[in-house]
């Protein structure tokens, strides 16, 4: 059957579809939202842009797509249903039907959409490592200039807890400093590590390799979320990637020969890079870290009447966190209750399981379940799974993943 199309169209192969892929890619994973322009943040101007474009064909997707998972979609079907029946009978404050319908159209309608604007993985990897790379040098930009930052502060809304103003986590061109911002540059830094990895020249690989490092550093004035999900790209691409060792022994002696270059010639301000450097490597150097106990001690509502069937809510009457936690499941189960918080998480889990395993391309299997691993840990640490730009991610890497399959034949 062929899916029928709309008559609006731009050429993949311009310039100006490119410009604005990259422009729209990065205002969509760093989640930008203007001053003056709160009603129109950069995940609904995307949606639009998506349904005007690609509407029919996203239709056309989930006709098929429902009835190979009909689990998943039943699920956030009644969860959908019950969160709302809940804004209506409980004094909720909106914050959980907010969060499911967040993760339903910016999260697995906008993956859908956003597949059809990128070639194949390699290509949305590589637009996604070129935003993290834009988004690390303003990142290092904002850290050594404070005008920048005070000029940031009075065009870019702040949606987080860290003043822009903030001298030891600055915000890059973005909403705020902060864990949120930190994943979105270590996804940049695990799209440059499966670039390398996928390369075939020594100098392909050196720069995806060097760009990967620039992002992971950026993290150190950001959050260190950042840093050990980069970290963990970083060795794990290289692990899987040492069979080529000639290959892989000159990258690292050509690293280190360009780092001993830039310590001795460049004037390095240890000084201002000092307070950063101890935040982010505490648990190593202290044997302590102030995060991890921040999360240990965070109460765990118990289960009762009010907690089994939800309360609804996100927040309290001061705009605190109401489940008293930032991890991420607590927050759900608090909010969903208990039966539609376990119903959501196996319900995604489940659906991403069955599709990455059903993968033809060895490459792509390995890269989707790389990717994988880590989302239902760091939602350990905050609830990044509605936070739209980890899954999203995954999802378009699973839908791309699915179109090469397809292209081939299987």
């Amino acid at each position: 059957m062929k899916v029928p199309t709309l008559t609006v169209r731009i050429s993949k192969e311009g310039i100006l579809f490119k410009a604005l892929l990259l422009v729209l890619t990065f205002s969509f994973v760093f989640n930008l939202k203007f001053i003056g322009l709160e009603w129109m943040p950069a995940i609904r101007l995307v949606f639009i842009i998506c349904t005007i474009f690609a509407g029919i064909k996203i239709a056309y997707f989930f006709s098929k797509d429902v009835k190979e998972n009909v689990f998943f979609y039943l699920a956030q079907i009644f969860i959908l249903i019950y969160v709302g029946i809940q804004s209506f009978l409980l004094p909720t404050d909106l914050g959980m039907l907010s969060k499911i319908i967040v993760f339903l159209v910016f999260t697995v309608y906008l993956a859908v959409g956003a597949s059809f604007f990128f070639r194949d993985v390699k290509h949305f990897l590589r637009v996604i490592a070129a935003c993290a790379v834009i988004q690390a040098i303003l990142v290092y930009f904002s850290f050594f200039s404070p005008e920048y930052r005070l000029w940031l502060s009075g065009v870019m809304f702040n949606s987080g807890n860290i003043p822009f103003e903030d001298p030891f986590r600055v915000p890059g061109f973005s909403t705020g400093s902060g864990a949120t911002l930190a994943l979105a540059l270590s996804i940049g830094t695990f799209s440059s590590m499966a670039l390398y990895w996928m390369a075939t020249s020594l100098r392909a690989k050196l720069l995806f390799l060097f760009s990967a490092l620039f992002i992971t550093f950026s993290c150190l004035f950001v959050g260190k979320i950042g840093l050990f999900l980069s970290a963990y790209s970083i060795m794990t691409f290289v692990l899987i990637g040492a069979r080529d060792i000639k290959s892989t022994a000159f990258v690292f002696i050509m690293l280190l020969f360009f780092s001993f270059s830039v310590f001795l010639y460049v004037d390095i301000d240890f000084e201002s890079i000092a307070y950063p450097l101890q935040r982010s490597f505490s648990l190593f150097i202290e044997g302590d870290d102030a995060s991890l106990n921040a999360l240990k001690e965070m109460p765990v509502p118990v289960i009762d009447a009010s907690t089994f069937v939800g309360t609804g809510l996100a927040s309290d009457q001061y705009g605190y966190n109401a489940s008293g936690s930032d991890i991420g499941y607590i927050q759900t189960y608090y909010g969903f209750g208990l039966v539609f918080a376990v119903l959501f998480y196996i319900s995604f889990f489940s659906y991403l399981v069955t599709n990455i395993a059903k993968l033809r391309s060895k490459r792509n299997l390995i890269l989707c379940l790389l990717f994988f691993f880590p989302l239902f840990i760091v939602e350990y640490k905050e609830p990044f799974i509605s936070k739209v730009t980890y899954p999203f991610v995954l999802l378009v890497m699973l839908h791309l993943s699915r179109k090469e399959d397809k292209a081939n034949g299987y």
